[in-house]
């Protein structure tokens, strides 16, 4: 009768799962919760945006004359107000959530977001001056102050968050860093050009372009503002299917496909 072949042994691991590791289920990227609140306030403000380009097609050169220009055609003041406030409660709402998630601390980060939101609605209540209008009234004072004032303390409120992140647990606080600098930069530049110019009685030729699209990188420094709450709060993944799949394949025996251990074959 033949022997019986040798039992064979391996000190080499073999990969399996135990029953710890059922209830981890695999997790994939997702757009979180303020991620998608920048999406809807977003879209909304540019849909505003563009609804006062279109009525004022006509009469406001979008190249040259400022966004407030279209305060002077119907329904232009009243979409500028719309579009301001929706972008002012965006803002409050994340400042809001990055506190909640102890992303934010101080009063550096809410300060500057809560001048940033009432800034926003003061550049729709005070319209600007008419072209062709002589010395600046008040309201076209309040309205170019806020506006300015608007994009100048948005970084603040970028580098406190970051500054507070000191564990982060994705590349998003560094990249809304190197934003925040970015952005505080270029409002500087764009100051330190406009403003002579503009007390001189001129202005910048592509002024109106330069706003426009200003108006873009505010929504996009805010889209990245959520991302980065989502990500270090962890509210941007979802389970997928394939952590179930492991556990049922588990529960039968109590080991499955998995991480490496050590056993003996």
């Amino acid at each position: 009768m033949p022997a019986a072949p040798a039992e064979m042994r391996s000190d080499q691991p073999r990969r399996v799962v135990l029953d710890d590791d059922r209830d981890a289920p695999a997790r994939l990227p997702s757009a979180g919760a303020s991620t998608r609140v920048v999406g809807w306030f977003g879209a909304a403000a540019l849909a505003a945006m563009i609804a006062a380009h279109v009525v004022g097609a006509a009469v406001v050169d979008p190249f040259v004359d400022p966004v407030s220009f279209y305060a002077f055609v119907p329904f232009g003041g009243e979409l500028i107000l719309l579009g301001g406030s929706l972008l002012a409660v965006l803002g409050l709402v994340l400042v809001a959530r990055a506190y909640a998630a102890g992303l934010a601390s101080g009063v550096v980060p809410v300060a500057a977001m809560v001048v940033f939101a009432v800034a926003m609605v003061l550049v729709g209540l005070f319209p600007t001056d008419p072209p062709g209008a002589g010395d600046a009234t008040v309201s076209a004072v309040v309205h170019r102050v806020s506006a300015g004032t608007a994009f100048g303390v948005l970084p603040l409120v970028g580098l406190g968050m970051a500054g507070t992140i000191t564990a982060p647990r994705s590349a998003y606080p560094g990249r809304l860093r190197r934003a925040a600098w970015v952005l505080g930069t270029l409002v500087a530049v764009f100051l330190a050009i406009h403003l002579p110019l503009a007390a001189a009685g001129s202005g910048i030729g592509a002024f109106g372009f330069l706003e426009r699209a200003g108006f873009v990188i505010m929504i996009g420094y805010l889209f990245l503002l959520a991302r980065t709450v989502d990500r270090e709060a962890g509210d941007d993944v979802v389970p997928t299917l394939a952590g179930a799949g492991a556990g049922a394949g588990a529960g039968a025996g109590g080991v499955s496909e998995g991480r490496d251990v050590a056993l003996v074959a």
